[in-house]
């Protein structure tokens, strides 16, 4: 079983990296409690509301015991992100050493793009309102353009871990270059290498 679960994830994990023709690293070096990287899960910690210790304290450290390690990830010139989905339909079986379904994406914006570089959503209709996420008026999906410091937060499942085909998504080809950092949160305790080391989570 433990062999199914290994080639099932490394199938996925290939065809994930097919989809993409950006570069990313994985910030796992939680040993300083000031650092960036503490702060950023810190932070998404206490977004999805802190979780709770066993007195009922709050306590990002539990909370960010379902993150994957945050994933910054580097977008140059005529590079993508096709079409994909971050939640996968056999997430019990394919991810079960990863943490099982994910049910949150939490994207940061690193950098300004003017050009290129639009975060689509193909199956959700573009907003219709007066204020508009993208100076693109004629997408008829949903689009964000990055601007730095902006957060976009999205649901690939639902809190019982049922998939949404709604959130397919795609990083449109760069012009500028874009940065962005990535946070998967899952169902159920990511362990390492997946996620944070007990070590980490103590500074969280």
């Amino acid at each position: 079983a433990v062999v199914g679960i290994g080639i099932f994830t490394k199938s996925r994990a290939d065809g994930l990296q097919k989809l993409r023709t950006s570069t990313s690293t994985t910030l796992d070096d939680l040993d300083n409690e000031n650092s960036g990287t503490t702060v950023f899960v810190k932070q998404s910690a206490l977004l999805f509301g802190g979780g709770e210790d066993n007195v009922g304290t709050t306590s990002p450290a539990k909370e960010a015991r379902l993150f994957e390690a945050p994933t910054v990830i580097r977008y140059e010139s005529g590079q993508v992100l096709a079409p994909h989905y971050d939640a996968n339909r056999s997430a019990e079986t394919e991810d079960a050493n990863r943490g099982g379904q994910t049910l949150a994406t939490l994207l940061v914006y690193l950098n300004d793009v003017e050009e290129g570089g639009l975060t689509r959503f193909g199956k959700l209709p573009a907003r219709t309102t007066t204020t508009s996420t993208t100076k693109h008026s004629d997408e008829t999906s949903l689009t964000i353009q990055p601007t730095m410091g902006d957060a976009l937060l999205f649901f690939p499942a639902d809190a019982d871990g049922n998939f949404d085909e709604r959130t397919e998504h795609e990083g449109c080809p760069a012009v500028d270059e874009k940065w962005i950092a990535r946070i998967w949160r899952h169902m159920n305790r990511v362990p390492p290498p997946f996620g944070l080391s007990e070590d980490a989570l103590a500074n969280v």
